[in-house]
């Protein structure tokens, strides 16, 4: 059953979806940040890296939804740690095209000519432009899915 949120004011409900939206923006930054760096050195790393976001997909989410109640409101704290229990869902999409790119492909272009706008709207939009809008709207979804639980455990 659905709490009652009529009676809890909108403005706390914005703020805990903020400080989600942190959280998870902070988390998949990391998370590409770490990608970006073994995937340059340890080709085997992402794999694990993979594997592990895999690994933390159903629970993340799980404890995200649970967390409220875990911590009796929690606060911004609380708030950032159901953001950073979301990102190992949203990664996984992103990660596997980006997988699935040849290497040398952004540089090809640029040797045949490409400038950095044309290899945006031509190459980067096509190939990460489904998957990125489906991951923006999971993550819509689910910060706003965290805040209603945030909001009822308040």
């Amino acid at each position: 059953m659905l709490p009652d949120l009529a009676v809890r004011p909108a403005a706390v409900m914005g703020l805990d979806g903020a400080c989600i939206a942190l959280g998870l923006v902070v988390a998949c930054g990391l998370v590409l940040v770490v990608h970006v760096m073994l995937y340059r050195a340890w080709p085997a790393w992402c794999v694990l890296l993979r594997g592990m976001l895999l690994c933390l997909l159903l629970p993340g989410l799980g404890l995200a939804v649970w967390w409220p109640c875990l911590t009796h409101g929690g606060g911004v704290a609380g708030c950032l740690m159901q953001g950073l229990c979301i990102a190992p869902a949203a990664m996984w999409p992103l990660l596997r095209v980006l997988d699935r790119i040849p290497p040398g492909l952004s540089r090809t272009a640029g040797g045949l000519g490409a400038d950095a706008n044309m290899r945006f709207r031509l190459l980067w939009l096509p190939l990460l432009g489904l998957p990125v809008a489906g991951v923006m709207a999971f993550s819509f979804g689910m910060i706003a899915l965290c805040a209603m639980a945030a909001v009822a455990a308040h």
